[in-house]
């Protein structure tokens, strides 16, 4: 399995940075977690990382804030093959940017791909979910922001199995508990 990290606020040289967050996983199946705030960003992107967004075969949504969902339309715009995970807390923007995409609820951990996992909905300032990636060390948990708690969203990747690494947003650090 293997992560390109294709939006974020810092950028590697050649990338552009903006705030947000993107990844694209590839394991059995591509699957983008989140989208950035802006399209024209995530293409440059995408691009400069090799990365047809025809290629995506499932999106997941972390949770329902433009700058995770906004860069949806560039997505949708080349590929309407895609499955759409999202959670029912989502208003209806989210639902118009995924174009022909499909969409599919998310009310409980589900698998996204073999080797990833959904948590399911984390009740939060906004409700989330993460992705549970299942390497050989351990899961690797992908987080949108963490506005429930990283803790919280740890808590429901462990059914995965034993927690290795934990990468993505943390606004909701502050929430931990030890």
């Amino acid at each position: 399995m293997k992560l390109h990290i294709v939006y974020d606020n810092n950028a590697a040289e050649g990338y552009r940075a903006h705030w947000g967050f993107a990844c694209v996983v590839d394991g059995q199946e591509r699957v983008l977690f989140d989208t950035g705030m802006d399209p024209a960003v995530l293409q440059f992107n995408m691009e400069h990382a090799g990365i047809d967004p025809a290629s995506i075969d499932k999106v997941v949504l972390s949770h329902d804030h433009d700058d995770h969902r906004d860069g949806l339309p560039y997505v949708s715009a080349h590929n309407t093959r895609a499955e759409l995970f999202i959670l029912p807390t989502f208003g209806p923007v989210a639902r118009e940017l995924a174009g022909q995409l499909r969409i599919r609820e998310v009310t409980e951990p589900c698998e996204i791909s073999p080797g990833m996992h959904s948590t399911g909905p984390v009740e939060g300032v906004a409700w989330e979910q993460a992705l549970a990636l299942e390497t050989e060390k351990g899961i690797v948990l992908v987080t949108g922001c963490s506005h429930p708690g990283v803790d919280k969203l740890i808590e429901k990747a462990r059914p995965f199995g034993d927690l290795h690494a934990v990468l993505g947003g943390f606004h909701g650090s502050d929430k931990l508990e030890a």
